[in-house]
């Protein structure tokens, strides 16, 4: 009778050892998918007695960005382009590729974060270099308030 029973328990062991090494083998692990880069798009406008501009931004979140500018003066020529940038804490410095009077043209801005809502272009000294004007002094960028551009609803 103790022959039996040993011999039945050897079997159950063998039979659930058998049934738990077939569900290891079965479970197979998927590779997590790569994290999406998120973006949130914003839009901002300044309005200065006749002139309007618009900013629009596509930031990841890595803090880059990607968005359009444009300049509408009222006596001027329309300048509007592609800006390119990267967000360094509060402040956002980006390349600005343009066109004015029927020429392409890269120019160095910079907006300071003053709230959610509110961004300030900075201004400084700029100097030409490998065809792009750059802000001269980083550290010298005044954003003294002159253009403030306001939070807006984006148009789809």
């Amino acid at each position: 009778m103790k022959t039996v029973i040993l011999f039945c328990n050897v079997i159950i062991i063998a039979a659930l050892s058998s049934c738990m090494k077939n569900k290891k083998e079965d479970v197979v692990i998927a590779p997590l998918p790569a994290p999406m880069e998120t973006t949130s798009k914003e839009c901002y406008q300044a309005i200065i007695e006749k002139d309007t501009i618009n900013l629009t931004v596509d930031i990841n979140s890595i803090n880059e960005f990607t968005g359009e500018l444009d300049y509408s003066y009222a006596q001027k020529d329309k300048n509007f382009g592609t800006i390119l940038g990267n967000v360094k804490g509060d402040t956002i410095f980006a390349d600005y590729t343009f066109q004015s009077e029927g020429k392409t043209s890269i120019r160095e801005v910079a907006f300071l974060k003053k709230d959610s809502n509110t961004l300030v272009e900075g201004f400084g000294n700029t100097v030409e270099m490998n065809g792009k004007v750059a802000f001269k002094d980083k550290n010298k960028i005044k954003f003294d308030g002159n253009v403030v551009y306001n939070k807006i609803d984006c148009m789809e």
